[in-house]
C-alpha cells in the first residue's frame, strides 16, 4: 500500500513538473513556440524571412528579413526599384504585432509546401513564388507558396502583406502593385 501511494505521488510530480517545464518555456502541446505572448529575450530570436522569386513577367524579386532586434535587411534581385542589399530598422512592437498575426493564422501547422509541384486542385503557369521562414529559439518553420496553386490559404498572401508593410519594403521595391505575370494557363479543378 505505501509502495502504490508512492508510485502515485512520484507520477504526480512528474505529471506536474512537465507542465511546470512546459509552460516556464512557452510552448504549446505540439512543442512549437507560442507567438502570442514573447519576452524579450524569445524577441530577441526572432528572424522572419520573405523572399518573393520572379515570374514570366513583371514580377518582383526581393528578400526581407526582419530580425528580434529590429533590424531589416532587404535583398533586390529583380523588377524592383533599389537593386542589392539594403538596412534598416522597425520597433519591436511591430515584430511582435507580426508575430501576433503568425499566432492568429496558425503559421506552425501550415503545410511547407505549396508548390506546383504539391498543389492539390487548380494550377496556374507563370506565377511568382513566396517563401515565408520563421525562426524563434532554434524552432523553423519554413512554408513554399507558389502563387499558381489554388489550394494554398488564402491567408498566406495577407501575410506576405503585412510582412512587406512592417519591413516597408515599398522604399526599395518601389510600387510594384500591378507586377504579375505575362499571361498564365491554369489546369486541375476549381
Amino acid at each position: 500500500m505505501v509502495f502504490q501511494r508512492l508510485f502515485m505521488v512520484s507520477l504526480l510530480v512528474a505529471g506536474l513538473s512537465s507542465l511546470v517545464f512546459k509552460s516556464m518555456l512557452g510552448h504549446n502541446g505540439d512543442q512549437t513556440p507560442d507567438l502570442s505572448y514573447l519576452s524579450d529575450a524569445d524577441l530577441k530570436t526572432v528572424i522572419i524571412r520573405l523572399e518573393r522569386t520572379a515570374c514570366y513577367g513583371t514580377c518582383p524579386a526581393y528578400s526581407v528579413t526582419i530580425h528580434g532586434d529590429g533590424r531589416v535587411e532587404y535583398n533586390g534581385k529583380g523588377r524592383v526599384k533599389e537593386m542589392g542589399t539594403r538596412e534598416a530598422r522597425i520597433e519591436t512592437d511591430k515584430i511582435r504585432a507580426l508575430a501576433s498575426v503568425f499566432a492568429k493564422m496558425k503559421f506552425w501547422g501550415l503545410a511547407e509546401d505549396y508548390s506546383a509541384a504539391k498543389c492539390k486542385g487548380r494550377v496556374c503557369t507563370d506565377m511568382a513564388t513566396a517563401i515565408i521562414e520563421l525562426s524563434i529559439r532554434g524552432a523553423t518553420h519554413r512554408v513554399n507558396h507558389y502563387y499558381g496553386c489554388g489550394s494554398a490559404p488564402k491567408s498566406l498572401f495577407d501575410l506576405e502583406s503585412v510582412i512587406d508593410k512592417s519591413a516597408n519594403s515599398e522604399q526599395w521595391t518601389g510600387d510594384v502593385s500591378n507586377a504579375g505575370p505575362y499571361g498564365t494557363t491554369c489546369f486541375g479543378g476549381n
